[in-house]
């Protein structure tokens, strides 16, 4: 039987996937980490912004 490898979590407010989850899915980065992150957390900020907008219209 396939292992099911979807974790249940509550994401912080403001985020849609937070950086830790999305650590353990990319595995080692090469290059500046912390350059990835910001980038993410940038990403996923926007991302929770547009899907609040369609909800709240």
């Amino acid at each position: 039987m396939a292992e099911n490898k979807i974790k249940d979590f509550v994401a912080p407010a403001g985020t849609c996937v937070p950086w830790q989850v999305k650590k353990e899915e990319f595995g080692q980065l090469a290059g500046n980490e912390e350059i990835v992150k910001q980038e993410w957390e940038k990403l996923d900020g926007l991302a929770y912004a547009f899907i609040w907008f369609w909800v709240q219209r």
